[in-house]
Formats: structure tokens, C-alpha cells, sequence
């Protein structure tokens, strides 16, 4: 599993949601000073879960020996993990979101780039 991830080749992430959620942040944090979220802050969030993953990955790297790929019939995560490392992931894009909105530089009604 060394391919790249590419959260923009597939659906990984519910834009509505972010969006969503982005909006909510603006209204409690921000006075609801933000009316639209921007494609270009979706795009950050999209970089930032690409990098949250690969920092994962990178947690545990080859040493001396090319790891041993998992068979495609076995899998060492049961469905309970799996939904609770979903919440867990949800919770960490939604504060990222949050922060992201909290440093929003207050000119026009759209959320856009950070950096």
C-alpha cells in the first residue's frame, strides 16, 4: 500500500459536510461573518487529511525489510474499529475546520485559502 493518496481521484470526503460545518463554525465563532465557503479552503481541508493519512503511514516505516502486504481476503480491522476510528477521523477534519475558520482573515463573506 506505497501508492500515493489522492483524495481528489475519488470520493473520500462529503463536501457538503464540510461546508456545512464550516458555516457552523463561522456562526459560533465568527459572528456568522462567513456566508460561503470557497472551493480553494475545501481544497486545503483535502491537503490536510492527505497529509493526517500519510503521517499515519509514516508512523511505522521500512527498515530493513519491504513490508509484508496484507492478503486481500484477510483484514486485521473489524467493522467496531473501523467505525470508531471513522468518529475519531470526523472529529479531527471537523477541528481542523474549526481552526481554519478561527483564522479566517476577516474580509468578504467566503471562506478561502488559510495559507
Amino acid at each position: 500500500m506505497n501508492d500515493p493518496l489522492d483524495l481528489a481521484s475519488g470520493r473520500f470526503l462529503n463536501e457538503s459536510a464540510l461546508r456545512a460545518h464550516a458555516l457552523r463554525c463561522s456562526e459560533k465563532f465568527r459572528g456568522n461573518r462567513f456566508t460561503r465557503v470557497g472551493q480553494d479552503f475545501l481544497d486545503e481541508i483535502s491537503a490536510d487529511v492527505e497529509a493526517l493519512v500519510r503521517n499515519i503511514r509514516n508512523q511505522h516505516p521500512t527498515q530493513l525489510h519491504e513490508p509484508l502486504e496484507p492478503d486481500e481476503n484477510t483484514s486485521c480491522v473489524t467493522g467496531a474499529l473501523s467505525a470508531k476510528v471513522a468518529v475519531e477521523l470526523n472529529r479531527l477534519i471537523c477541528r481542523m475546520i474549526q481552526e481554519k475558520v478561527r483564522r479566517q482573515p476577516t474580509c468578504g463573506k467566503t471562506l478561502s485559502r488559510t495559507r
